[in-house]
């Protein structure tokens, strides 16, 4: 089942601690998805998906690569993006030509679109699939906002999941960028998130316990269980 917690508060809490984002509404709606979201279960699960999130768009469901350079960040484009942003596409200064390696029904590359920049025609191919829709014939579609959720929530699950449930934020970082750009911040956003739904105020529900959880919990006994062994020996000595 998916999580629940109160989005309000979230938010409030969020803030408090922190949390900033030039799109606040768009936030407000990944927040709204999640709790529909079956492939969300826990609190590392969901404060993992809103600091990938955080890192690669600013919470923005509607951000493209390289928007800054057509104006105001965050806002689609009408039919293509501005010439800008097709020529920083064609250049191979520093990267791949995205043009020479596919484009869609419309002539456009499959750049980076969306809440965690999704990029490359073979995973436009693979996510689309998963969520049901051809982002192939058309990139735009993962500019629309639940689809721009859905491949989010389906690529993490695919590849960052099990990072996280292992407690190893770094490949978790590298799961989605391919490296470590970008991991202190992005852990930074992890903890203020989990901070945040640990506080009863938010009343999260989830389904599993947290795999972190679980290692604390072991971790406690094993120290009670040392601690009465000394107690023991300290008491059979004295004898």
């Amino acid at each position: 089942m998916p999580v629940k917690f109160n989005i309000n508060q979230a938010m409030k809490l969020w803030k408090e601690n922190g949390g900033e984002t030039k799109f606040e509404d768009s936030l407000r709606d990944v927040l709204k998805f999640m709790q529909n979201d079956k492939n969300v279960s826990n609190i590392d699960e969901a404060s993992y998906l809103l600091a990938t999130a955080k890192a690669e768009s600013d919470y923005s469901l509607q951000r493209w690569e390289a928007d800054y350079l057509c104006g105001k960040q965050g806002v689609p484009y009408k039919d293509i993006p501005c010439q800008r942003a097709i020529d920083y596409y064609r250049s191979s200064d520093g990267k791949k030509n995205y043009f020479d390696l596919g484009v869609d029904k419309n002539g456009m590359a499959y750049f980076g679109r969306g809440l965690i920049q999704l990029t490359g025609k073979a995973n436009y191919q693979k996510y689309g699939d998963l969520i049901g829709v051809d982002l192939v014939a058309d990139g735009d579609k993962a500019l629309e906002p639940k689809n721009s959720y859905k491949i989010a929530s389906e690529y993490l699950k695919a590849r960052t999941w099990k990072h996280i449930a292992n407690g190893d934020l770094t490949m978790a970082r590298k799961s989605v960028n391919g490296g470590t750009k970008g991991v202190d911040r992005t852990n930074k956003e992890f903890y203020r998130w989990v901070k945040v739904f640990e506080n009863p105020k938010v009343n999260f529900k989830g389904t599993k316990l947290r795999r972190r959880a679980r290692r604390i919990i072991l971790i406690s006994s094993i120290g009670i269980a040392l601690a009465g062994i000394v107690v023991l020996t300290t008491l059979f000595n004295k004898k």
